[in-house]
C-alpha cells in the first residue's frame, strides 16, 4: 500500500509539474506574439512614413559657422524632411541663438522654420521673436541669411526697448554687431529707426 501511494504521489508531482511547464511556455509564447504584433505595427508604420516620402527626427541642432569662426545654432523639437526635396528641412518649436561681437547673445524663436541645407539660410514663422539684451523685435516673419550674417524681419514688425515703441514693415538685424534697422516700404509713411549696439 505504502509503495502504491508513492507511485501516485510521484505520479501527482510529475503531472503537476508537467502541467506548469506546459502553462508557463504556453503564457511565454503568448507574450512572444504580443511582442510580435507590436514590432509589425512599429514596422508598418515606419513603412507608411516611408511610403508618404517623411522622415521624422526629434531634438535636433543645425550649427552654422562663419569665417570669422561666429557660431549660429539653432534647435528644434521636431525635423520634417520630405524626400522629394531633402534640401529643406521643417523645424518646429524653434530656437536660434549667436553671440555678437561684444558678447550680448542673440536669441531667435518661432513656432515653426524652413531650414535650407544647400545655403545654410533659415526662414522663421508663426510668432517670430528675437530677444537681444534690452530689446524685443516681433514680425510674423524673419529670413536668416547665413553669408551676410544678417536677419531681415518682415511685416507687423515691432520693436520694443525701455523708452521706445518703434513700428516698421521691415527690420534687419545684424548678427554680427547687433546693429537693428526699422523702416516703411512706402515712402508717404515713411518711418525710419536705427538702433547701433554701442561699443567700450
Amino acid at each position: 500500500m505504502i509503495v502504491k501511494k508513492k507511485k501516485s504521489n510521484i505520479f501527482l508531482f510529475l503531472v503537476t509539474i508537467l502541467s506548469i511547464a506546459f502553462y508557463a511556455y504556453f503564457i511565454s509564447q503568448n507574450k512572444g506574439s504580443i511582442k510580435i504584433e507590436k514590432t509589425k505595427k512599429s514596422i508598418n508604420n515606419k513603412l507608411n512614413n516611408i511610403n508618404k516620402g517623411f522622415t521624422t527626427f526629434k531634438d535636433v541642432e543645425y550649427k552654422i559657422t562663419d569665417v570669422k569662426n561666429t557660431s549660429y545654432i539653432t534647435k528644434g523639437k521636431e525635423a520634417i524632411i520630405n524626400k522629394d526635396n531633402s534640401n529643406l528641412i521643417e523645424l518646429k518649436t524653434v530656437h536660434s541663438f549667436t553671440n555678437s561681437k561684444n558678447g550680448t547673445i542673440i536669441n531667435v524663436t518661432s513656432k515653426k522654420a524652413d531650414y535650407y541645407k544647400n545655403t545654410k539660410n533659415i526662414k522663421y514663422y508663426h510668432n517670430v521673436v528675437i530677444t537681444s539684451k534690452d530689446i524685443v523685435v516681433t514680425a510674423d516673419i524673419a529670413n536668416y541669411f547665413s553669408k551676410k550674417n544678417l536677419i531681415r524681419l518682415e511685416n507687423n514688425v515691432v520693436m520694443k526697448d525701455q523708452q521706445n515703441n518703434i513700428k516698421g514693415d521691415i527690420a534687419e538685424l545684424n548678427t554680427l554687431t547687433n546693429n537693428l534697422e526699422i523702416f516703411m516700404i512706402n515712402k508717404k509713411d515713411q518711418v525710419y529707426g536705427k538702433r547701433e549696439q554701442i561699443t567700450n
